[in-house]
C-alpha cells in the first residue's frame, strides 16, 4: 500500500488530471487516483484496481471502531468525500445499509465521476450537523471525518453537535472521528464537548500525519484485550493502521458529563 508521504511526493503536475472541485487538484499516479486541496491535504484517494481498499492511514486506522459494536447493520458517513468510506464497508461480507453526507455538490460529482462511488448511492447534501438534526434514523457505526480544509470544523468544540450525533446511535453503537487539531487547545475543546454525551472516550494518536482519532461509545470502549481478539478474528488482522490505533489507544477514565483538565489529556 502506497504511503501518505508517497502520495505527496506523486503530486506534480505530469500526473495531474482536469478537476471539477474549486481548490482541489486531481492527480494519478502508480495505480492509485487522489484528491489533493493543498501542499500537504488529500482529501480522498483510491487504490483504482481495488477501490473497495482504504488508502489513508488515519482512515484505516478509524476501522477500529467497527470492532467495537457487537454487530453492524446501518453505518453513516459524515463528510463522504470521494466516498471511500462507503465502497469499504459495502464490500464486506455482510454489507450494512450507508447513509452518507457530503458538503459539497461538486465533491460529489468528482466521486462519482473519478472514485468510483455508485450512481445509485444516496448522499445527503448539506451540513452534517443541519442533517443529524433532521434526520430519524438510527446507526451501529459512524464515521466522521469533516474538514474545513486541514482544519476541523468548529461544530466539533460544541456539544449540541454530539448530544445530536448520540440521539442518532443504536445501543452499543460506535463514533470515529478524524482530527488533525491545530494546538492542544483545540483538541481539548472536542474532547471535552464530548464528555458530555458519551462516556466511553478513547484518543489515539496516528504517527505518521499527526491525526488525533477519538473512538466513542455511550459506554465504556472495550478492554484491550476483547479488541484485539476481535481484530485477529477480523479483515483487519493484517491492517498495521487498526492495530496502530489499538495500541496507542489512551481511554479518558472520566465520568459522563465532565471535563478534562489540560492537565489530564495526553495530546
Amino acid at each position: 500500500m502506497i504511503t501518505f508521504s508517497e502520495l505527496l511526493s506523486l503530486s506534480r503536475p505530469e500526473f495531474e488530471h482536469p478537476c471539477e472541485v474549486a481548490g482541489c487538484r486531481l492527480y494519478e499516479a502508480r495505480g492509485y487516483r487522489w484528491l489533493s486541496s493543498g501542499p500537504r491535504a488529500i482529501q480522498t484517494a483510491m487504490r483504482i484496481d481495488a477501490p473497495t481498499s482504504l488508502v489513508l492511514p488515519n482512515h484505516r486506522a478509524m476501522m477500529l471502531a467497527a470492532l467495537m459494536p457487537s454487530k453492524i447493520s446501518t453505518v453513516l458517513d459524515l463528510g463522504a468525500g470521494g466516498g471511500g468510506f462507503i465502497r469499504h464497508v459495502q464490500s464486506w461480507e455482510k454489507a450494512p445499509r450507508v447513509s452518507a453526507v457530503e458538503s459539497s455538490g461538486e465533491m460529489l460529482h468528482v466521486a462519482r465521476e473519478h472514485f468510483a462511488l455508485a450512481p445509485e448511492q444516496l448522499i445527503h447534501v448539506g451540513d452534517a450537523v443541519d442533517f443529524l438534526g433532521r434526520d430519524r434514523s438510527h446507526y451501529d457505526l459512524v464515521l466522521c471525518d469533516l474538514f474545513e480544509d486541514r482544519d476541523s470544523p468548529a461544530a466539533l468544540g460544541d456539544e449540541l453537535f454530539f448530544a445530536t450525533l448520540a440521539r442518532r446511535l443504536n445501543t452499543g453503537a460506535a463514533v470515529a472521528l478524524n482530527t488533525l487539531p491545530k494546538s492542544p487547545e483545540v483538541l481539548l475543546s472536542i474532547v471535552n464537548a464530548a464528555r458530555q454525551h458519551f462516556s466511553g472516550v478513547g484518543i489515539a494518536q496516528m504517527t505518521e500525519l499527526g491525526n488525533v482519532l477519538l473512538f466513542l461509545q455511550e459506554e465504556p470502549l472495550p478492554k484491550q484485550e476483547l479488541l484485539r481478539s476481535r481484530i485477529a478474528q477480523s479483515i483487519y488482522a493484517s491492517n498495521s493502521e487498526v492495530l496502530e490505533a489499538l495500541n496507542e489507544l489512551r481511554r479518558l477514565p472520566l465520568g459522563l458529563g465532565e471535563d478534562v483538565s489540560e492537565g489530564g489529556c495526553a495530546y
